[in-house]
């Protein structure tokens, strides 16, 4: 199995599914995160925004400050393109 490189949310581009990989639970923002719903293997999108960014975690959209997104370390997902998968052929 490959490493697939980390990076925090922050840095995500607009409209790209990543997984939350770990949080910083240093971070004095990682508490109130777990309680919105952001925990590891949880899918994670960056919908719009500045400061605060929309952003939307699981089947919820939250908006969150910027600086509350650099504890939240991603992977981006890969997804495949216009393919069924292979159970459904």
């Amino acid at each position: 199995m490959d490493r697939q490189t980390t990076f925090s949310l922050e840095h995500s581009p607009r409209r790209v599914s990543n997984r939350v990989v770990s949080l910083d639970d240093n971070s004095e923002w990682a508490k109130h995160l777990r309680r919105v719903g952001f925990h590891e293997g949880v899918e994670v999108e960056v919908l719009s925004g500045r400061d605060p960014v929309l952003v939307r975690c699981q089947n919820s959209c939250v908006a969150l400050r910027r600086c509350m997104l650099g504890c939240v370390q991603v992977c981006a997902l890969q997804k495949a393109q216009g393919r069924t998968s292979s159970a459904a052929q």
